[in-house]
Order: C-alpha cells, then structure tokens, then sequence
C-alpha cells in the first residue's frame, strides 16, 4: 500500500506543473505567434486554477479572469516574456517567482479539497448529465482517480463495477447504444485493456488543441497524485506534449460483455 502524497509533496506538485506549463507557454507562442499571450494563459493552461486567486475548489465553475489581481499578473507574466527575449528557460524562471506566493497561499486548501471528484456517479467514473448533440448515439464519461494514492489499474473487481454502473446509465437511463470519451488515457495500454476491439477500431485522431483539461494534462500526474517527471521531460525535449486526447466509443453490449471477462 503506497503511503497518501503529504503537503510537502503537494505543493512540489504544483511547482513541478507549473514551472512546466509556463515553460509549455513560452515554447508554444513561439511556434503560434497569430495567438495572444493571455488567450495561451487562459485556455492551454491552468494555472489560474491553482492560485489562490481562485475562489472556488480544483474544477472551478467560474470564470475569473476580469479580477484586477490575475489581470495584473498575467500583464506581468506578458512584460517578463518579452523581456527575457522569449526564452523558454527564463520565462519559467522569472514567471514562476511571479506566481510562487499565489501557488504557497492555496496549497494547503487545494491539497485538502475533493470537490474534484464530486459528482463522480460511478466510482472513478463521471457520465455527463446529458447527451450531447454532436454524438447522440453515445453517454460522454470522464476519469479521475479516486483511488489515489493507488492507481485505478490496480483493482479489476473495482474497475469492473465502475464501468457496469457507467453501462447501466447508458442503457436504463439516458437509452443509448454506445458509451464514449476522449482522453489522453486513449493512448494507454493498460487503459485501452478494458476496451473491446471495438473501441481501436472506433478511434478518432489526435486532438492536437492544447486546452487547459485534464484530458491533455492528466499525463502529467501520476497516480499519487504527483508530477510525473517522465512525462514533463518529454515537454522539455520535444517542447510538446507526447500524448493527445482521442475520442473513441464502443457499444454496452460489447463493453459490458468484454469487460466481465477481464
């Protein structure tokens, strides 16, 4: 049984992330010079989320990007990346001692909150509470791990009664075929063996449009909920993510059929 990540381990984690993704900002306007620096700020990161200039828990419902103090910040963060010339390494230096004091002021309350997996209605499993219109033959679901500091690969019998809730919703309460998601997850081999077939065949492209979700930055927590240094090296490296989100779907009857034979 790995031990819970302390507060001392939380607070590295949101160093770690955000020292990355002030790293990822720089590298990526470099290659998109058409978008906006406070447009890459807002929606291909999060770090707004994990400031205590956030009002709200982890998955804030509101949007705050009018209040004075995050606009000061980010015009800020603009001035230091013009004057360090644009270098990514320097930019993460000087940005981060910009939003070190706000990470130190909420560590404690985000290591703390669990409003991340509220509304999880099936284990580490969450289906949305309608259909989308854009896929009216599927239930949409999302993955957190509530199993922390375990992985949710490491208890089948769990695995196996989160998806069959997931099923039973998909079938008996919103009466589609098929359940579906898109995920950096879709990229995994262990997350891909509790697929049918099915779900390889059915799977969409990459979605390379950094958004700021966990459907892009997941990769970069490991399962006791700290930063996976594998994953971040590959950033640096190659200044892009390795992994991008790809939707699939499959059907009830081949999901629920495929995953009690596990």
């Amino acid at each position: 049984m790995l031990a819970p990540k302390t507060l001392e381990e939380h607070r590295q984690y949101l160093y770690d992330i955000c020292r990355l993704k002030l790293f990822f900002i720089s590298r990526w306007l470099k290659e998109h010079p058409e978008e906006k620096f406070s447009d890459v700020l807002r929606n291909r990161v999060d770090i707004f989320r994990k400031t205590d200039l956030n009002p709200e828990g982890i998955n804030a419902e509101g949007v705050y990007f009018d209040d004075p103090r995050w606009l000061s910040l980010e015009s800020r963060l603009e001035e230091i990346w013009n004057l360090v010339q644009k270098d990514d390494r320097l930019f993460e230096e000087w940005g981060f001692d910009l939003i070190r004091p706000h990470l130190d002021a909420r560590c404690e309350r985000d290591y703390l909150d669990r409003s991340a997996f509220a509304g999880y209605q099936c284990g580490f499993l969450r289906h949305n509470l309608m259909i989308m219109p854009e896929r009216p033959d599927a239930l949409g679901f999302h993955i957190a791990n509530n199993r922390q500091p375990n992985s949710i690969f490491d208890d089948m019998e769990y695995a196996k009664e989160c998806f069959n809730k997931l099923l039973d919703a998909a079938e008996n309460q919103f009466h589609v075929p098929c359940i579906g998601t898109g995920t950096w997850l879709n990229n995994h081999p262990k997350w891909l063996a509790f697929f049918p077939e099915e779900w390889r065949t059915n799977m969409g492209d990459p979605n390379t449009n950094v958004a700021w979700h966990y459907g892009f930055w997941g990769q970069f927590i490991n399962a006791r909920g700290t930063f996976n240094a594998k994953a971040g090296a590959k950033v640096r490296e190659t200044g892009r993510l390795q992994w991008f989100p790809r939707y699939s779907k499959c059907s009830v009857k081949a999901m629920r059929e495929h995953i009690n034979s596990l």
